[in-house]
């Protein structure tokens, strides 16, 4: 029987950084293209790709994406990549099969398993570093991106808090 764990944010491996709204905030200008980050996305749905591209590259990163695992595989394998999101549940290599294959070529890789299932094994939970709930805040997903990235020892320009659409928070699925 296949053990399961129920998402949100991991919080055993992640404590994430406190996003504050200070008034009168201006949008952070992006980092200069030498110091940006590099994310890869990988994830069957070709819409949320999109999005969360244009999301983060808005906020200065350099994003790769690749809309099914073997094709994540690639372009890590060819390119320099300072961290992963990966869907958990997607045709052919499934984000655990994609985590243990990107661990294999940089076991210093920060991995977060970004997943919409209520059902993640726990094996899989394992090989990445965090997992976020895709009905999650951006603000989580941002919070994590940024505590892996400075825990890897990268320095980066911190993005800039996203304006809430309500009192509730901003949620994004995808």
């Amino acid at each position: 029987m296949t053990k399961s764990a129920r998402l949100p944010v991991n919080q055993s491996r992640l404590k994430p950084m406190l996003w504050t709204h200070a008034s009168g905030l201006r949008r952070a200008r992006p980092a200069p293209r030498q110091s940006r980050a590099t994310l890869l996305w990988i994830d069957d749905f070709q819409v949320g790709l999109e999005m969360y591209r244009s999301m983060l590259e808005e906020l200065g990163y350099r994003v790769l994406t690749a809309c099914s695992g073997e094709a994540g595989l690639r372009i890590a394998a060819t390119h320099s990549v300072d961290l992963v999101v990966t869907d958990y549940e997607m045709p052919g290599m499934d984000g655990e099969a994609v985590a243990t294959a990107l661990k294999g070529l940089n076991s210093d890789l920060p991995i977060i398993l970004f997943s919409g299932s209520t059902m993640v094994p726990a094996r899989a939970l394992e090989v990445v570093d965090t997992c976020c709930d895709k009905a999650g805040s951006r603000e989580e997903l941002l919070a994590a991106i940024h505590f892996l990235l400075q825990k890897k020892g990268r320095t980066f320009l911190q993005p800039p808090p996203i304006d809430a659409a309500s009192h509730h928070g901003q949620r994004t699925v995808a």
